[in-house]
């Protein structure tokens, strides 16, 4: 199936608001409402309207790049929807589980790498001595390690707030 075809299949399957949402959510760098709309197969005005949208609920959250205006997720409804998936998949033993796995992960680059942090490795990796086969091996682990440290505040969070977040679910069934 090429791009048109598969636009044209999302485009039946989603509705624009939802496939801008969808594009929105995925990027790793601001983009402008242009960019979005090309990718969800939508015009600008109709993409710059439904960020705005995602902006007023909160989802999204706005910057400028030289005039253009740019939008990413938000940091804050990412993490909570991260929280919330923990909570209605998981339960809290399941997340203490994790978290001590999490937690082993961690132990683990600490021992490996003889380090107390993410930083630590980050500064060996720049220093004159390190080859760069060494450098790119310390990258991959602070890139690890500073995933697990994301994924251990969220089972954290999870598991602190358990009760109050499975409450409310529960009380919808």
């Amino acid at each position: 199936m090429d791009r048109r075809e598969w636009a044209e299949t999302w485009a039946e399957h989603a509705s624009a608001f939802d496939r801008v949402r969808a594009v929105t959510m995925t990027v790793d760098e601001p983009r402008p409402a242009a960019w979005v709309g090309e990718r969800a197969d939508v015009a600008e005005s109709t993409a710059r309207a439904h960020l705005e949208r995602l902006g007023e609920m909160g989802v999204v959250r706005t910057g400028t790049d030289g005039e253009a205006t740019v939008y990413e997720p938000d940091p804050a409804y990412v993490r909570f929807r991260e929280v919330r998936r923990l909570v209605n998949d998981h339960d809290a033993d399941e997340l203490t589980g994790f978290a001590a796995d999490v937690k082993d992960e961690i132990e683990r680059l600490e021992e490996a790498h003889d380090a107390e942090s993410p930083d630590e490795l980050r500064q060996r990796a720049t220093s004159a001595e390190t080859t760069a086969a060494e450098a790119r091996e310390l990258r991959r682990a602070v890139s690890d390690w500073t995933h697990y440290r994301y994924r251990l505040s969220l089972l954290e969070d999870a598991v602190a707030r358990y009760d109050e977040y499975d409450a409310g679910r529960s009380a919808t069934v």
